[in-house]
């Protein structure tokens, strides 16, 4: 087992000084739960002798069909349906119906057999099941709150700790989980299959616990939107899309660390086109939706000189401009050297093969095994791109009126055939394998204490990845324990 999580269970962290909130009574409309797990191991339980059983939780298990639908683990009648693959998504909703409801497993968590649950707390329990070998393994899973899952596990308001002893998760053009307009010189091959990157709003996924997000902003009909275009200038780029409007994204973003005073967010701007969205706009607007009490004023030379409990209740709003020097947008940048502020240190396959994203991501590893600079935040940069041909036919008007039904048969042949996806469909498959390949290269040393990754960097963002992020938080390659 290359890692045993230790995490403390919510009901257990009010006997702790640090943790005299009980997290259980937070708004509920800001409350989100989720469930850190631990490498599963083989059990002493023997095949033959596992009970398919639930002990009382607050969570269910559910397998999802080859037709979408989510069916409950140890329900017989889900033994009759066409189970999808047979990985595991829990839910703590009583009703849940739509995927966001229903947050993934590691992939190490699959079986095609009913479950044991065994309770050992309010808020933690021991699963059992059956793998494609036929051994049954064991997983310690835990309850927690994702809105306030830094304030629970790092003391962000004591803490001396920085954004370089830790891991968190991004969010990846955050702001394009909607599709407000389409511009560009091509926008009407502008859609939602190729430009959405996300599937909840920015403050949701605030509230499953995301804590960096990388938005570009424009101006569509005179206000300020996250957009994702291939251009910095909209007018310039072939096509792109515009996202949520700037200024919920801002005022979300204030009522959430107005609710949770101790986590700490991180926001990176960049692709500025000072024609479309001039920075002095975007500034004051900032200002103005945030409130300078929340926004983080640096006068340290790094981001390694900037302890958690300087930063708890505030965030970070980074911009990447050559030679910018200001202390409320301190500068940022992506380079292998530079002297910003912080300096994203990561490597971007662009490409829309698993394979190859896999080797740019060990290559970029082995590279920093050495160690990086004190303004390096690592982040894991996770994304299937889209090729241009794909880009430009997946979803694009093979249900369209206008065209000819026989062009419409032709473009959805065409996508059957070559497998097109959307970033959404590419994403699902990529994230699958994230916690696998990175437990992996944990294991055999590829990733050490000099190039752990910071930012675990997604698209479909969501508690998942949170959850993932916990679980690493709880491992000796962070020394958290």
């Amino acid at each position: 087992m290359f890692y045993k999580v230790i995490l403390f269970s919510i009901a257990l962290c009010l006997s702790f000084p640090a943790f005299n909130q009980d997290f259980s009574k937070s708004n509920a409309v800001y409350f989100r739960r989720g469930l850190t797990t631990s490498a599963p191991v083989l059990s002493d339980v023997s095949n033959e002798s596992l009970i398919a059983k639930l002990d009382q939780h607050s969570f269910q298990l559910y397998w999802k069909a080859k037709d979408g639908k989510y069916h409950l683990v140890n329900d017989k009648a889900s033994s009759k349906k066409k189970i999808n693959q047979h990985f595991l998504y829990y839910s703590f909703d009583e009703k849940p119906f739509k995927d966001a409801d229903f947050v993934l497993l590691p992939s190490t968590f699959k079986t095609k057999f009913p479950v044991q649950i065994t309770k050992k707390s309010e808020s933690e329990w021991v699963l059992h099941f059956i793998a494609d070998n036929k051994k049954v393994y064991q997983s310690i899973l835990k309850e927690y709150n994702t809105s306030k899952w830094m304030e629970q596990f790092l003391h962000t308001d004591t803490s001396s700790l920085t954004l370089k002893d830790i891991v968190f998760p991004g969010s990846h053009d955050a702001g394009m989980s909607v599709l407000t307009a389409t511009g560009g010189q091509q926008k009407g091959t502008i859609n939602a299959c190729n430009t959405l990157t996300q599937l909840i709003s920015i403050e949701e996924q605030l509230q499953q616990g995301i804590r960096m997000f990388d938005l570009r902003v424009g101006a569509y009909n005179k206000l300020l939107y996250t957009k994702h275009a291939a251009s910095d200038c909209m007018e310039d780029a072939i096509g792109g899309g515009y996202g949520e409007r700037l200024k919920t994204v801002a005022v979300g973003l204030k009522k959430f660390l107005e609710d949770n005073k101790k986590e700490v967010v991180l926001i990176s701007f960049s692709h500025f086109c000072e024609k479309e969205a001039p920075l002095s706009q975007l500034q004051d607007s900032l200002l103005n939706w945030i409130g300078a009490e929340h926004i983080y004023n640096n006068s340290a030379a790094t981001i390694a000189d900037v302890p958690l409990k300087l930063l708890a209740g505030k965030v970070i709003l980074s911009f990447e401009i050559p030679g910018w020097n200001n202390p409320l947008f301190p500068r940022c940048d992506m380079t292998d050297t530079s002297n910003a502020f912080i300096n994203f240190r990561r490597a971007y396959a662009s490409t829309n093969d698993m394979n190859k994203l896999l080797q740019t991501e060990l290559d970029f590893f082995n590279k920093l095994k050495i160690g990086v600079a004190k303004n390096d935040l690592i982040r894991l940069d996770w994304q299937i791109t889209q090729s241009a041909d794909e880009a430009s036919a997946i979803c694009n008007d093979f249900q369209d009126e206008k065209l000819n039904p026989i062009v419409n048969g032709a473009i959805l042949l065409a996508n059957m055939i070559r497998k097109n996806k959307s970033i959404i469909d590419h994403a699902k498959i990529a994230n699958l394998q994230l916690p696998v390949k990175i437990n992996e290269w944990i294991t055999n040393k590829t990733i050490n204490h000099r190039n752990r990754p910071n930012i675990i960097y997604v698209d479909v963002a969501g508690t998942w990845a949170t959850d993932y992020c916990v679980s690493l938080l709880q491992t000796p390659l962070y020394q958290l324990n």
